[in-house]
């Protein structure tokens, strides 16, 4: 009983002691509306229902740090290519450290069962909850598939989000 009490108090100090940049990341109104739309726009291949917060045993925060130069997107290669200050850099990097692996049936309830509950096949992927910036303008989140992990920039053209291009973290 005394190692039973002695346990329960050192979960209680450790939670009481966290430090605050380990909080989770809240979710605002902006933030659902582009889940939503990644959500509801891909319906082949379809997203898993459990959003992750690492791919390649590495939290998603650090490969935020391999882009190049800051540029979301080679902008060799894409014209709509975007550089980050080191301000947003910092501030993206910071709002995936404190993202928690969510259902996204319970963020998005209408419709429901939208989200597939089984890995099978090829046809799928799995999101990160998107982080929005640049005041609502653009929205950033990592997609990984069978084949390869991509960061992917959205932006918000009279209401709607779109995919403007997207970052190769790893592929097959």
């Amino acid at each position: 009983m005394k190692k039973l009490l002695l346990l329960f108090l050192g979960l209680i100090f450790l939670y009481a002691h966290k430090p605050e940049n380990f909080q989770s990341k809240s979710i605002d109104e902006s933030e659902l509306q582009v889940l939503r739309e990644i959500v509801l726009a891909d319906t082949i291949p379809t997203v898993y229902n459990k959003t992750i917060v690492s791919d390649l045993n590495q939290p998603l925060s650090r490969s935020l740090f391999y882009l190049s130069e800051f540029d979301i997107c080679n902008s060799l290669v894409n014209l709509d290519s975007m550089t980050l200050t080191n301000k947003e850099r910092n501030y993206l990097a910071e709002r995936f450290t404190t993202m928690n692996t969510v259902n996204i049936n319970k963020l998005i309830r209408e419709p429901k069962n939208h989200t597939l509950k089984e890995l099978k096949g090829h046809n799928w992927f799995v999101i990160s909850l998107p982080v929005v910036f640049r005041d609502g303008k653009y929205a950033i989140y990592y997609s990984k598939g069978a084949y390869g992990g991509q960061f992917i920039l959205m932006e918000n053209i009279e209401g709607t989000w779109k995919d403007v291009c997207y970052s190769s973290v790893w592929s097959e």
